[in-house]
């Protein structure tokens, strides 16, 4: 089979196009996305690069994310405010007086506080697929702690893409503030993106998800990559559909959401952590589905369809991020070749420090393994185009 190339970055929206706001540590796949849905995004973010400033209106706050109000204000100050729903994306979940704000100024589409509240509780999460008898590993409160043995991970509350991660064995530091104990169980890191309308939900992809890989330069628990659509079993594809739905009648989730989990042996879904808004797989289940992941998130909010978008390539889709191996200042970067594309680019001559995000590779080919080595050797040849740059 031969493989599809990729798509092309979106152009701008005309100006008649309804506006959305976009808030988050990176908004440009959510962009895309929206863009893709016939919106006309307004963003508000950590960076603001260059293929996000090329279609739409976007901010970059440093004072991040109190600063994201402001910004915003500032975006839609000719749109009445009725007008503008707004979105928010990565980790905002863990930052409910901005939320708040938010939700003050204009309609706020996504999982209210509440409902946060519940599935970023790992103990909720674990009481609810006991009464469900679904597989959950075990948690301790900080009242709790286990032995150093490395069986178990140390998280704070606020953890999100893994930070505020690490095992708990001799070489972790010492307690912080509002941590959690959770067992680690055996198997492969994946992720379910999934839409719920409040009572139930369904998945609409399963993605391998890539974590603290040395070949991107990752921190050691951080997310840096998803590659899908994978198929698993009818047992276990069964068991995450069951898992999201008793996760959205239980909490009243709205829109997208994410499961991060652990497969074992294709036969047991673990999950490890709820992110109650568009994830970071979303992006890569869009591209192989063909429907816009935003498009189906507005929608559960009563927004129809405007422009809807539907190219399916029936291929593997993967992304990676790369981290930087060094303090750097960007100049040019290459913008792809024949089977990945760059995404995430850092504005003309950025400053990117060492360990911090510095771009995506989007890619596509036939497998999950060809699609792993698409994404190395593109890393790979980035990483010495940089070098050799010096």
């Amino acid at each position: 089979m031969t493989t599809p190339p990729l798509r092309v970055t979106p152009s701008r929206p005309h100006p008649s196009a309804p506006p959305l706001v976009l808030v988050g540590a990176s908004t440009r796949a959510a962009a895309w996305s929206a863009i893709r849905a016939g919106w006309r995004p307004l963003c508000a973010d950590l960076f603001a690069d260059q293929d996000l400033v090329d279609v739409a209106d976007s901010v970059a706050v440093e004072n991040y994310p109190g600063g994201l109000v402001d910004a915003i204000t500032a975006l839609t100050a000719d749109h009445p405010t009725a007008s503008c729903p707004r979105i928010y994306t990565g980790a905002m979940e863990n930052h409910p007086d901005v939320l708040t704000a938010l939700a003050a100024a204009g309609p706020l589409l996504g999982n209210p506080i509440e409902v946060l509240n519940l599935v970023r509780d790992p103990q909720w999460v674990a009481g609810v697929c006991r009464a469900a008898s679904l597989p959950c590993p075990e948690v301790r409160t900080a009242h709790e702690v286990p032995d150093r043995d490395g069986r178990w991970m140390m998280r704070r509350r606020d953890s999100a893409g893994g930070s505020g991660v690490t095992e708990w064995n001799e070489s972790a530091g010492p307690l912080g503030n509002d941590v959690l104990f959770q067992r680690r169980v055996p198997g492969h890191s994946a992720a379910a993106l999934c839409l719920g309308n409040g009572s139930s939900a369904c998945v609409l992809g399963i993605t391998e998800q890539l974590v603290g890989k040395t070949w991107l330069n990752a921190p050691r628990w951080a997310w840096c990559g998803s590659i899908g659509p994978l198929v698993p079993r009818p047992p276990l594809a069964d068991q995450i559909a069951r898992l999201a739905d008793v996760l959205a009648e239980q909490a009243g989730l709205m829109g997208l959401f994410g499961i991060d989990l652990v497969l074992e042996d294709e036969q047991t879904a673990w999950p490890i952590e709820i992110n109650p808004r568009y994830a970071g797989s979303s992006e890569v289940i869009e591209m192989a589905t063909g429907h816009s992941a935003i498009g189906r998130h507005l929608e559960m909010f009563g927004e129809p369809p405007i422009a809807p978008y539907c190219d399916p390539t029936g291929a593997i889709h993967g992304k990676a991020v790369l981290y930087a191996r060094r303090d750097i200042r960007i100049n040019e970067l290459p913008r792809g070749g024949p089977s990945w594309q760059l995404a995430d680019i850092p504005c003309h001559g950025s400053q990117v420090a060492e360990g911090r995000p510095l771009c995506t590779v989007l890619a596509t080919a036939g497998t999950v393994a060809e699609c792993r080595e698409v994404l190395k050797q593109a890393a790979r040849d980035l990483y010495r185009e940089l070098a050799d740059a010096e």
